[in-house]
């Protein structure tokens, strides 16, 4: 059974047994937490060792009528969607940084009878400066989302060499880490001197793609 099966058949359990009791006539808590589960599932993504991570902090997002209505119950149910991402990511093999954390949180932009949910990024602001290769000196801010290195015009990380591919590698935030994954390129991914296939990034960090070298370091000034 994939690890999405196995999560679409612990959370269809987990929902009825922890919301039945607290919630006999309401199904909205139930739907926040398939929602969540949701979330989850959207941004889990292979980490260190092949391993499945995946965020660990949420923001439950309702117009404020939701929110006022579910407000004398908040406590409880934070702790019991925390509990029930815990309980999926474990049955579905998912690594978590830490254990799972949710807010309730009111917000006027969403529709009344609506949920947004945040994946909240637990991602640290680094930034990779050219050293070697065009532009010189060049600085890409990395970590909030993920950003395609390449010779493609179409890349966020658009590097003009000849030795780079079109679509090299990709860095992005996954599990509360940074990390650069190559794309079967032909001249490789290399961090501090050793070709990797996908390596978590920290500042200090030397990262070649082809003849492009660059270094890692930490958040940009104000």
């Amino acid at each position: 059974m994939s690890w999405l099966a196995r999560i679409e058949e612990a959370c269809a359990a987990l929902i009825e047994r922890t919301f039945a009791n607290m919630f006999p006539s309401d199904v909205e808590p139930a739907h926040i937490a398939r929602k969540l589960v949701a979330a989850m599932e959207a941004r889990t993504r292979p980490g260190e060792d092949s391993l499945m991570s995946a965020p660990h902090r949420y923001a439950v997002r309702v117009h404020s009528s939701d929110y006022d209505r579910l407000a004398e119950h908040r406590a409880a149910l934070e702790h019991e969607w925390a509990a029930l991402l815990q309980e999926v990511a474990q049955r579905a093999g998912i690594a978590l940084r830490a254990a799972p954390e949710v807010q309730l949180q009111r917000d006027e932009q969403v529709v009344a009878g609506a949920v947004d949910i945040d994946a909240l990024d637990e991602s640290p602001p680094l930034v990779l400066r050219v050293t070697k290769g065009m532009p010189i000196d060049g600085r890409y801010a990395v970590g909030g989302s993920a950003m395609r290195v390449g010779r493609s015009t179409e890349s966020e990380i658009f590097l003009v060499d000849p030795s780079v591919s079109r679509h090299h590698a990709t860095i992005e935030p996954a599990g509360g880490e940074v990390l650069v994954r190559d794309a079967g390129s032909t001249n490789g991914t290399f961090v501090n001197g050793e070709r990797v296939r996908q390596r978590a990034l920290q500042p200090g960090d030397r990262v070649a793609f082809g003849k492009t070298e660059m270094v890692v370091e930490g958040p940009a000034p104000p």
